[in-house]
């Protein structure tokens, strides 16, 4: 009778909460998600200032590697048909859906947050899993140093970065950040712990990207890093046509002499603004003049203060490479606005802007079942990797479908890696006399035009067309984003073959989970 009572209570207590988060959405981000975000922050660069400079010794690593080790072993003597995942909580993970994929799998409870070796002679640094992109800045701008491609957003994991997908404004020199990985340090799924590069365990080390860790437990990688200069010397270029754009954007891309950093934000279905960026010191007055520390709370959002050149032309100006490389994240790229709508108000920047955005792990934590339906029904989050010839048409194709703005846009390189291709399929647009072809990245996050005016907008629908569509250009669809595409499509897209081989010669079959059971939506 008791229990019967408190399962009642209990299920009251839950609809009550759940329709208090629903009713109150604004209310919940503004008076939890802020202060919660900016306490947990100040607790992060705390707690890694305190490991850097007093507690850092390699060998704890191995200690907590052979824990892992430990219970993948203790998994494989109980017999157990339960796939294996990492027992992190889904909300704390980077990615806009919540899968219920954790609730079929035994959990592995993986702690390695830490930046274990920087060697500026070989020019890599090596990392556990769920370090940060914050924390790599961090330690490593100061140094004068970065990765190669230094993915913007704070919370991304170095893990879930070559595990997934990672890119940056510089991937048209360097392609994603899975091409800069020089090792990876894997627990299979007998517990052995192995080390894959391009010539030890080499198909292993071609499979692992966008794996999303159903091959084996990522316990470490050694990524490239590359000398850098204090500070982003960017310059803003506006466009007025959809056509001037994409010629630029084309011609910049593929040049022997282009720029080091390029991206491109989308306003509309005209305009533009183009923005161009090399590496620099500030020296001369007339430079000290231009630096903009961008991400200062009560500045404009980025995305806002770029958009002021389309009526002020052309211009340029020298950002402290830091606040380039975390840009974004400020205002969750454009998606803060959603949430906040008085969020780039300059009283709300100097009043409540130095608690900086809400984290994304915090209003994944605050979102019913309902939130999380209606967000992937009502609201769209969407990244294609497109061959670049398909720039101009890919913008009218979201246009039609979405009308969503602004549309981020970054030229990408895609290799050809021969029989070790992995899951991205071989480009069929190789660059004469080169071993890649030019790809770029498409971006929509926000409310569809009609969902905005509260007409009839079918997500499952809509999704589909543009998926078919980056299957018949041949691109890819990036797997944190809402996937409506069947098991046989998914798999249409993505080149499985050397994928199937290594979960077969490396013990991942029963061991983990497929990639499509990860990535697939919750109702699905």
């Amino acid at each position: 009778m008791k229990e019967e009572v408190a399962k009642k209570y209990s299920s009251r207590t839950s609809t009550v909460l759940f329709s208090f988060l629903e009713k109150y959405r604004g209310i919940v981000i503004l008076l939890f998600c802020l202060p919660a975000s900016f306490i947990y922050e100040r607790f992060l660069i705390l707690r890694n200032w305190i490991y850097w400079n007093l507690l850092a010794n390699p060998k704890k690593h191995d200690e907590r590697v052979k824990i892992v080790q430990d219970q993948v072993i203790r998994w494989n003597k109980s017999g157990s048909t339960q796939p294996m995942c990492t027992a992190r909580s889904e909300w704390l993970s980077m990615g806009p859906k919540i899968a219920d994929f954790k609730k079929d799998c035994h959990r592995i409870a993986i702690n390695l947050r830490d930046i274990l070796e920087v060697d500026t002679k070989k020019q890599t640094i090596r990392v556990e899993p769920l370090v940060t992109m914050g924390q790599v800045t961090q330690h490593l701008v100061p140094m004068g140093w970065a990765f190669a491609v230094m993915v913007e957003m704070e919370d991304l994991t170095a893990g879930g970065l070559v595990m997934g997908v990672g890119m940056e404004t510089n991937s048209h020199h360097w392609g994603l950040i899975q091409d800069t990985v020089v090792a990876y340090e894997v627990v299979l799924g007998d517990g052995t712990l192995v080390r894959a590069t391009a010539e030890e365990n080499k198909d292993l080390f071609y499979a692992l990207p966008w794996s999303h860790g159903t091959l084996g437990f990522l316990v470490a990688v050694e990524l490239k890093i590359i000398p850098v200069k204090p500070y982003m010397h960017l310059t803003y270029i506006p466009c007025h046509s959809l056509d001037e754009m994409c010629k630029l954007t084309e011609s910049l891309s593929i040049a022997d002499d282009g720029p080091e950093f390029l991206e491109v934000t989308v306003y509309s279905k005209e305009k533009s603004v183009v923005m161009v960026g090399e590496f620099a010191d500030v020296k001369t007055k007339e430079q000290k003049a231009k630096i903009n520390h961008c991400n200062y709370w009560f500045k404009p959002w980025f995305y806002k203060h770029a958009e002021s050149f389309l009526k002020s032309g052309k211009n340029d100006e020298y950002i402290p490479l830091r606040h380039y490389y975390h840009r974004h994240t400020r205002s969750i790229f454009w998606e803060l606005e959603q949430l906040v709508p008085f969020g780039n108000n300059p009283v709300y920047r100097w009043l409540l802007g130095w608690l900086g955005a809400p984290k994304i792990s915090f209003i994944k934590l605050t979102s019913t079942p309902s939130i999380q339906r209606a967000t992937a029904e009502l609201h769209v989050v969407q990244d294609l990797i497109l061959p670049i010839n398909e720039l101009k048409r890919s913008v009218l194709i979201f246009h039609e479908i979405f009308e969503i703005y602004p549309l981020l846009i970054y030229p990408i390189r895609i290799y050809d890696y021969g029989k070790y291709q992995g899951f991205l399929r071989k480009p069929e647009n190789l660059l004469p006399g080169r071993n890649y072809g030019m790809f770029y990245d498409i971006g929509a996050y926000g409310t569809p035009r009609a969902v905005r005016k509260k007409e009839p907008w079918n997500a499952n629908e809509s999704i589909r067309k543009v998926e078919k569509y980056a299957r018949d250009v041949k691109g890819y669809q990036c797997l944190y984003t809402d996937i409506f595409a069947t098991r046989e499509e998914f798999e249409e897209m993505f080149d499985h073959t050397l994928y199937k081989e290594m979960r077969r010669k490396y013990k991942a079959e029963k061991a983990f989970p497929m990639v499509y059971d990860k990535v697939k939506p919750l109702w699905k």
